[in-house]
């Protein structure tokens, strides 16, 4: 790891003038002299000291998908690389999911991506351990400092979560700061310990405050503390990691437990059941105004009830920009697949094939759960016109003009995402959206806890509240399961509505059919899309094949440590299969 010696070897001014950007024309900062900083002075500065950690959190938008989470090059690659969608581009040497999909990943240990994400979660994380060491010297009361501490540490255990679900057993540095004359060769933590460190570290933070400020939205909360613990600990009590655990010899322990524990999935539970206890978070729910218009208002609103810990952005129409075909402004970067519309039921709550759905498939549109209108732009819909400032028909049909099915710079798969993006505006007009990049939300612990809950011990009452709350507010009529499900109808009830309700966010589904130690099934095969043409006033449909995908297990469950990380340590180990 001489990657921690170079960062070493950086000065602190280089640290904190990443933190350190301009405001407007009255900043301190512009007053400061810049060149004379250093560890002493940014901490005997009180702004400084603030600016340092901001540092910290404006990392996380480029940790949330891959190394380039506030473009579109990296926000698509995760979702891409699974069963969900397709990715504007189309070569392996451009982004991680084409690699994904064509298995071409031996080639690529030492990808750009990968190797970048590496470099700016443990960034960070020193970064963190700086300011931990020095922040006692600031000019800052102590019940201020106290909580800027447990911060700075939700953050760390941030960084590790991500890292930790890529790589599984990590390095810990814990909190040290490294000299230049420290040995720098750590060698990997065990799977067990590195899931033992964060948790251990969340349980720190839970002493954060409850709420925040509306102005300090984005800060960690004492349920961002616990709900982040949920997802760690579901993630290790899955199957992955928990008793399918593909690792072999030294590496064994590092890709996960060396036993199954179906005690894990009881830990997993009462963890996302601390944050529901809480009373602190509720749904967004309003199936008045239309069925399921909670969800669409949860997706558009910056600050609700359901949002547990968002990375800001800066206000802009970022996800219209990205999402949107180009006749409403957009740049089109990401195609759903057909699997995924398959996978959204109908209103009634029935799956499409399943007896009395009503599901009609030269009608396919027809009548499905409202969070398909919510997420999904299809042939056919309705957005808003730039130019009429009315809402009009989205054309996706087999090379319509512009925004077509084969049309450059247009969807592939006959469907574009619209999930996150606002009714009122377009790429380039309209309405600025300001929502952020939702990491966890009340909905994603309800599910893990049902998820949990289920696999521990059955489907209980307290399993079947857990999913039909999300049912009611998606605006399913009936949204009530059938009873007297086994475990194993209520693990696809619950897998079922993971995929339609956490679509397109912070990659979950790309995580979930690894965790799952499914995805070696479901992407190995075609991968559909569909083509609509129109003949006069005639139109007919056709499914169709865009793209044959491999996944190789156990290389694809695990990201490859960096090559360049191993050629230089002698301790590190690397990933099953690399």
């Amino acid at each position: 790891m001489k990657n921690l010696k170079a960062f070493a070897l950086i000065v602190l001014l280089a640290i904190g003038l990443g933190a350190c950007k301009k405001v407007d024309d009255s900043s301190f900062l512009d007053k400061t002299d810049v060149g004379q900083l250093n560890e002493a002075t940014v901490f005997a500065d009180s702004l400084l000291t603030f600016r340092f950690l901001t540092g910290v959190y404006t990392g996380l938008a480029t940790t949330y998908y891959l190394d380039n989470g506030l473009t579109g090059g990296g926000l698509w690659s995760y979702s891409d690389a699974s069963d969900d969608s397709d990715i504007v581009w189309s070569g392996a040497t451009a982004q991680a999911a084409p690699a994904f999909n064509s298995a071409t990943f031996a080639s690529l240990a030492d990808f750009s991506r990968f190797k970048n994400h590496w470099n700016n979660c443990y960034n960070n994380i020193r970064r963190v351990n700086v300011f931990l060491a020095n922040v006692d010297r600031a000019p800052i009361s102590a019940p201020r400092r106290a909580s800027l501490k447990l911060e700075a540490r939700f953050l760390r255990a941030y960084y590790y979560w991500h890292l930790l679900r890529n790589y599984s057993g990590v390095p810990i540095i814990g909190d040290k700061v490294y000299a230049i004359t420290d040995d720098f060769g750590l060698p990997r933590s065990t799977f067990a310990e590195t899931v033992n460190y964060i948790v251990a570290e969340l349980d720190a933070c839970a002493a954060l405050p409850k709420t925040t400020k509306i102005e300090d939205f984005g800060r960690p909360t004492q349920g961002a503390a616990l709900g982040l613990k949920s997802k760690v600990l579901l993630l290790a009590a899955s199957p992955l990691f928990n008793g399918q655990n593909p690792g072999t010899g030294a590496n064994k322990s590092l890709a996960g437990y060396d036993n199954l524990d179906n005690n894990r999935w009881k830990v997993a539970a009462d963890a996302a059941k601390a944050v529901i206890d809480l009373g602190t978070y509720n749904l967004v729910k309003d199936n008045t105004t239309a069925p399921g218009y909670g969800y669409y208002q949860m997706m558009i609103t910056r600050n609700t009830e359901e949002h547990i810990f968002q990375v800001m952005k800066s206000t802009g129409r970022w996800y219209e920009t990205y999402l949107l075909p180009v006749s409403r402004g957009g740049q089109a970067y990401s195609y759903p697949t057909q699997e995924l519309v398959d996978t959204y039921p109908m209103k009634n709550g029935k799956n499409i094939n399943e007896a009395g759905s009503g599901y009609v498939e030269a009608n396919m549109y027809k009548d499905r759960d409202p969070r398909f209108y919510y997420s999904i732009l299809y042939d056919g819909s309705l957005w808003l016109n730039n130019t009429t400032n009315t809402k009009t028909v989205v054309n996706l049909y087999a090379n319509a003009p512009g925004d077509g099915l084969g049309t450059s710079g247009s969807t592939k798969t006959g469907y574009l995402y619209r999930k996150f993006c606002h009714e009122g505006a377009g790429g380039n007009f309209g309405i600025s959206n300001n929502i952020g990049l939702v990491a966890i939300r009340y909905a994603e612990i309800l599910l893990n806890y049902a998820e949990a809950q289920n696999e521990f011990s059955g489907p209980s009452a307290e399993v079947y509240q857990a999913v039909e709350q999300i049912r009611e507010r998606a605006g399913l009529n009936p949204f009530k399961l059938p009873l007297l499900l086994t475990k194993e109808q209520m693990r696809e009830v619950i897998r079922n509505e993971r995929r339609v309700e956490l679509t397109f966010e912070e990659a979950t589904r790309f995580f979930d059919i690894k965790r799952w130690k499914v995805a070696e099934t479901l992407i190995n095969g075609p991968a559909t899309g569909m083509r609509w043409t129109r003949n006069g006033s005639t139109t007919t449909g056709a499914r169709f094949t865009f793209e044959t995908r491999k996944f190789t297990a156990p290389q694809m469950y695990y990201f490859p440590i960096p090559q360049s990380e191993i050629n230089k340590s002698q301790v590190l180990i690397q990933n099953p299969g690399w």
